[in-house]
């Protein structure tokens, strides 16, 4: 955790200075931190105070990833961070700007659909997705459904929300 913060005041410093290619390697490193570690309490409305004031500043050319920054923070502290981490594709794409990819679903009935998965998308996100798709806001209506994920191996793994 200690390490962590250093590393954070060491990116919030980064993305600070005028070195444009700095400053963007800076906001991507933190992309990703803030999608894999809780910061600390003590850090917490720091870091948030920082990302808020990024967001808010008028001109400020980093506004759209600070904002990403910021929803993911809010996602690791609701859901906890990411468990897995990136693999090397993954922090390529991070690293050249694209936080997120087209994932497919197969659905019953063959049909296909692909949606897009962000850095700390959750399985109830995207069965929000595609309920919302399918026309069914009721909330009673995402408890009747699930994600099973399939591996190349043929492992079968089935990721519950909402506490069902």
């Amino acid at each position: 955790p200690i390490l962590c913060v250093c590393v954070c005041v060491c990116v919030c410093v980064c993305v600070c200075v005028s070195c444009r290619d700095s400053c963007q390697r800076g906001w991507r490193l933190l992309y990703i931190l803030t999608a894999f570690h809780r910061c600390s309490d003590v850090m917490k409305p720091f870091l948030l105070r920082f990302l808020q004031d990024a967001c808010d500043s008028p001109g400020m050319p980093y506004q759209g990833i600070a904002k990403a920054c910021q929803e993911n923070l809010k996602r690791t502290f609701q859901y906890g961070g990411r468990i897995q981490y990136p693999n090397s594709m993954e922090i390529k794409a991070i690293l050249a700007g694209r936080s997120s990819k087209r994932q497919l679903f197969l659905l019953p009935g063959g049909i296909e659909r692909h949606l897009k998965i962000k850095t700390c998308s959750v399985a109830l996100d995207a069965i929000e997705e595609l309920c919302s798709e399918m026309g069914l806001q009721r909330l009673e209506a995402l408890d009747e459904y699930a994600v099973f994920l399939v591996t190349h191996r043929g492992k079968v793994w089935r990721f519950c929300c909402r506490g069902t």
